[in-house]
């Protein structure tokens, strides 16, 4: 499966919005743009980037015991590349970037991107 940012991005904004002190667990709709394996695959990468705070639990509720992801957050560092990429207009300049790379690049590349964006979209205001 491939890495989406944009799907990334959006999980960011959906936890930021949906954080509470018990974690929770992110349900996945029919309307929803992305199945529960993309996303799940995509919380599972943010873990490892160290970008949101996840555990991986057993839900006994259902009659095969299934495992449940439970998200309790974003870390200072989900923070700061979600502050980098929240305004519009500075994810849409990314997304041009991403275009030309094809629809992928580096994280470590993307993070440095996205801060210099950001740091010229609030410089000029």
């Amino acid at each position: 499966m491939k890495r989406d940012m944009s799907l990334i991005r959006s999980l960011l904004l959906d936890i930021e919005a949906e954080f509470t002190e018990g974690g929770f667990a992110l349900e996945v709709t029919e309307e929803d743009e992305y199945s529960e394996e993309e996303m799940n695959y995509h919380l599972q990468l943010m873990k490892e980037a160290k970008l949101i705070k996840l555990d991986i639990v057993l839900d006994e509720e259902e009659e095969e015991e299934e495992e449940e992801l439970l998200i309790y957050g974003l870390t200072w560092e989900g923070h700061e590349l979600l502050d980098s990429i929240r305004e519009e207009e500075v994810w849409q300049q990314l997304l041009v970037k991403l275009k030309r790379e094809k629809g992928s690049m580096p994280f470590s590349v993307l993070r440095k991107q996205a801060a210099k964006a950001a740091e010229a979209f609030y410089a000029s205001e």
